[in-house]
C-alpha cells in the first residue's frame, strides 16, 4: 500500500509523495479513491467539453454586463440542485426577489417551451393584478416545480455581514456542519456573484484592486481544495474589452484569474469574432433568441479554444443549446451528422466547426 494512503495529508505535503506509490493508485480496485464524478451542467456540449461536466474546481465565468452571465450561472446551478447537489449562491448584486422571479421565469419556459410572464411582471404590482387565471396557473405550475428542484439551493443575499471572503468562509463552514449528514458523500457547489464586488477582507488595510482580486481569489482557491468544491466565480471584464472578441486580457486583474482558474469560461455574441468592425451589438441584442457563444479560453486538464453557441432567450431568463438545424439546409446537416456520427474523437469543439471543417475536406 503507498505509504502516505491514510496518513495526514500535511505529512504528504512535507516529505512529498513517491511517485510509484501515486501509480500503484491506478488499479481497478484502487481508483475510485481517487477518481471523482463529473456532474452535468445541464448543457451536453459544455459537458463534453469540459471532460464529461463539472467537477472539483475553480471555474470562472466572464462576460460583458447585460449578457445574461448571472443568469447563465443560475440556470447551471439550479440545474445541479434539480440533481440533488448542494448549491450555495452568493448573490453579492441581485436580491433573492430578483433571482426567484427570474427562476420562475425560466421554469415556466422549459414547461410550456414558449414566453409567457416576465420576472419584472412577477414585481409589478399593477401588471399582477391584471394577470388572467391562465397566467396565474402557469406561475403556480412553475412554483410548485421550483419548489421540488430548488431544495438543495441556498441562497445568500451581500449585506452588513456578507461583503468579503471571510464572511463566505463562515457561511461554507457553517453549511457543512448544519448538513453534514444530509449531503455527506455528495460535492458542494459554491457560485459568488461577482467577484469585482467582494470587499476587502480589512477595510481599514489600503489595498488597490489588483491586491483585493489576488487575495479573493487565492481564497477561493483554498475553499476549492479544503471543501472539494466546484466554485463557479463570475467575473466583469475591463472596458477596454466591451466591444472585442473575449480573451484572457478581458478580465480585470487576469493575472490572478488566468493562472488560479482551472477553467475559464468568456461568453459573447456570435459574430463578434469574425469580424469585429462590422458587427454590431445593438442588432445581435435586438434578436430573440439573442445567438451567444461561450469560448473556453482556459481548461487546465484538457483543450481550450473550444466554442460552444447558445440561444439566449432574454424575456424568459432561459438559455438552450441551438438544435443544430439551419433553415434552408436541412438535408445537407442531417447527411453531415450521420458522416461525423461515430467519429473517434476525444474533445467535442461543436458540430458546425467540424461540418465546416469536413466541407472543406
Amino acid at each position: 500500500m503507498p505509504k502516505d494512503i491514510g496518513a495526514p495529508a500535511g505529512a504528504a505535503a512535507k516529505n512529498g509523495r513517491v511517485l510509484s506509490d501515486c501509480a500503484a493508485l491506478f488499479t481497478r480496485e484502487r481508483i475510485h479513491a481517487i477518481a471523482s464524478n463529473r456532474i452535468s451542467t445541464g448543457f451536453p456540449e459544455l459537458d463534453r467539453s469540459l471532460g464529461g461536466g463539472l467537477t472539483n474546481g475553480l471555474y470562472v465565468l466572464g462576460a460583458v454586463p447585460g449578457l445574461g452571465k448571472s443568469t447563465l450561472a443560475l440556470q447551471i446551478a439550479y440545474h445541479l440542485s434539480s440533481q440533488g447537489i448542494p448549491v450555495l449562491y452568493f448573490a453579492l448584486e441581485m436580491n433573492w426577489t430578483w433571482i426567484t422571479a427570474k427562476s420562475l421565469c425560466r421554469t415556466d419556459f422549459m414547461l410550456h417551451h414558449q414566453a409567457g410572464f416576465r420576472a419584472s411582471d412577477l414585481l409589478d404590482a399593477n401588471r399582477i393584478r391584471a394577470f388572467s387565471p391562465e397566467e396565474w396557473e402557469r406561475v403556480r405550475q412553475a412554483r410548485e416545480r421550483l419548489e421540488r428542484d430548488g431544495s438543495n439551493f441556498y441562497l445568500y443575499e451581500q449585506g452588513p455581514e456578507l461583503s468579503h471572503i471571510g464572511h463566505i468562509q463562515q457561511r461554507i463552514a457553517a453549511f457543512q456542519v448544519a448538513h453534514r449528514e444530509q449531503y455527506q458523500g455528495l460535492p458542494l457547489m459554491v457560485v459568488v456573484d461577482y467577484l469585482q464586488i467582494l470587499a476587502p477582507r480589512e477595510a481599514a488595510l489600503k489595498a488597490s484592486d489588483k491586491q483585493i482580486v489576488d487575495d479573493n481569489v487565492r481564497e477561493l482557491c483554498k475553499i476549492r481544495d479544503q471543501q472539494k468544491a466546484i466554485i463557479l466565480l463570475i467575473s466583469s471584464l475591463n472596458r477596454a474589452s466591451y466591444k472585442r472578441p473575449i480573451t484572457l486580457d478581458s478580465f480585470k486583474e487576469s493575472g490572478s484569474i488566468e493562472y488560479s482558474a482551472d477553467a475559464i469560461l468568456g461568453m459573447q455574441y456570435q459574430g463578434l469574432q469574425e469580424d469585429e468592425r462590422r458587427f454590431s451589438q445593438e442588432a445581435a441584442r435586438a434578436r430573440d433568441p439573442r445567438e451567444l457563444e461561450l469560448i473556453l479560453l482556459k481548461m487546465r486538464y484538457g483543450q481550450d479554444g473550444i466554442r460552444i453557441p447558445l440561444h439566449f432567450y432574454s424575456a424568459s431568463s432561459f438559455f438552450q443549446q441551438p438544435d443544430g438545424e439551419r433553415a434552408g439546409t436541412p438535408g445537407r446537416l442531417l447527411e453531415l451528422r450521420e458522416q461525423l456520427r461515430d467519429c473517434p474523437v476525444q474533445y467535442h469543439d461543436g458540430f458546425y466547426q467540424r461540418a465546416r471543417q469536413l466541407k472543406r475536406g
